[in-house]
């Protein structure tokens, strides 16, 4: 058993030592066990100041969240049943220009923008791309085909894949999009984040 433990305590190192050479853009602040990250290799496990990768692929499963602090001082929060990658992220500083591009693949993300200017922020989804006019905002594609925007502070921009339209959303709101078109409606409860996790009792 000590063995076995050793053995996968130096396949994590090496994990992390691999990563050493990937562009760091943030770092983890609060996680819940069932949180990942996946580079180049294997996903290993996400730990409170763990090191955030860009091209990264960061996952959680059913009783995991994880929160992450990047370098701009954007804070994402990622749900149970998630996953999102950093594609691109250039800081140049307080107030300049810089570029952010972020996918939620799966599941729901919070978003507290950080300090590039707001053009720099862009997230994409299969149902819709996001641009940020303001500071903090939901979205959730768990249902298929559908994606789910809740503003709380200042307001966001969705452009749907098949549509050359693009839908503003100023806080506080609910909307909905599809491919093809954007709605207001009544907002369910929002994404769950940090369940109790009966196992570990």
């Amino acid at each position: 058993m000590f063995k076995q433990g050793l053995i996968a305590a130096l396949i994590l190192t090496g994990l992390a030592d691999a990563d050493a050479d990937a562009a760091t853009v943030g770092q983890a602040v609060r996680v819940q066990a069932k949180s990942f990250q996946q580079t180049d290799g294997p996903g290993f496990i996400l730990t409170e100041s763990s090191a955030i990768y860009s091209g990264g692929l960061i996952y959680t499963k059913r009783f995991g969240t994880a929160q992450i602090l990047l370098d701009d001082g954007t804070d994402l929060l990622i749900s149970p049943n998630s996953s999102i990658r950093i594609d691109e992220f250039v800081y140049a500083g307080d107030g300049a220009g810089g570029a952010f591009g972020m996918s939620l693949v799966a599941g729901a993300l919070r978003v507290i923008s950080g300090r590039m200017t707001k053009p720099s922020y862009r997230v994409s989804t299969t149902v819709a791309q996001i641009g940020v006019r303001g500071t903090l905002y939901w979205l959730d594609v768990d249902e298929p085909g559908v994606l789910k925007i809740w503003v709380d502070e200042g307001a966001v921009e969705a452009r749907p894949v098949r549509s050359d339209e693009v839908f503003v959303f100023e806080a506080p709101v609910y909307a909905e999009c599809t491919e093809t078109t954007c709605a207001l409606s009544d907002p369910p409860p929002k994404p769950v984040k940090f369940p109790d996790d009966p196992t570990r009792r």
